[in-house]
């Protein structure tokens, strides 16, 4: 879950984004690209979401939600690992990495561009907990505690199995398997493949 302050530094830089006459918004559809680096711009996700994919193995690792800046890890490399796809409709608001750099300069946002890159790192983070441990079991129970600590609006429309799968190199009768062992356990329930109760460990 997004903090305020991380919200609020993603709000001010998006602010002075939409306001710069180099600036423009698009409406991108569900799965269209985003391709930041080739076209050497950051951009101020003002509605929609977004997912966040391996280059060299199209899995999934992260997802963001509105109000978002991407492309600030980009800025000043041309490294690509990672493509954008878009998760429903969205707008967005683009401005080539140089503008950009100079709206950080003349409005001293530096800070706020600081925040936003440290909570992307937490992301990364907290997507490697998830991920790496000593059996499926353990990255399944973890994928599941971060499931549960969704907000339950976005919980209701997400599918643990999908969750899961994508994100990993692991087979859906493998997640199947371990779901089972823990529902018979009573740790958790499952309705359509939507988690409705979760108890740690």
């Amino acid at each position: 879950m997004i903090q305020a302050t991380i919200k609020e530094s993603m709000l001010t830089v998006g602010e002075y984004i939409e306001l710069s006459k180099h600036a423009y918004v698009s409406i991108r559809k569900k799965n269209q690209r985003i391709d930041l680096i080739k076209t050497k711009s950051i951009c101020y996700l003002k509605k929609g979401c977004v997912s966040v994919y391996r280059l060299d193995n199209n899995l999934l690792t992260i997802n963001i939600q509105a109000p978002a800046i991407l492309g600030l890890t980009q800025m000043r490399n041309n490294d690509k690992y990672h493509y954008i796809r878009c998760d429903d409709d969205c707008e967005i608001w683009t401005i080539d990495a140089l503008n950009a750099t100079d709206i950080l300069n003349t409005y001293d946002l530096w800070q706020h561009a600081f925040d936003i890159l440290t909570w992307h790192l937490h992301l990364y983070f907290q997507r490697d907990i998830m991920i790496i441990h000593n059996n499926i079991r353990g990255m399944i129970d973890d994928h599941l505690k971060y499931i549960w600590s969704m907000t339950p609006n976005v919980r209701a429309n997400t599918s643990i199995y999908s969750f899961i799968t994508s994100r990993n190199h692991v087979s859906r009768s493998a997640v199947h398997k371990v779901i089972k062992e823990m529902t018979d356990a009573d740790r958790i329930l499952i309705n359509r493949g939507k988690l409705i109760k979760y108890i740690s460990e």
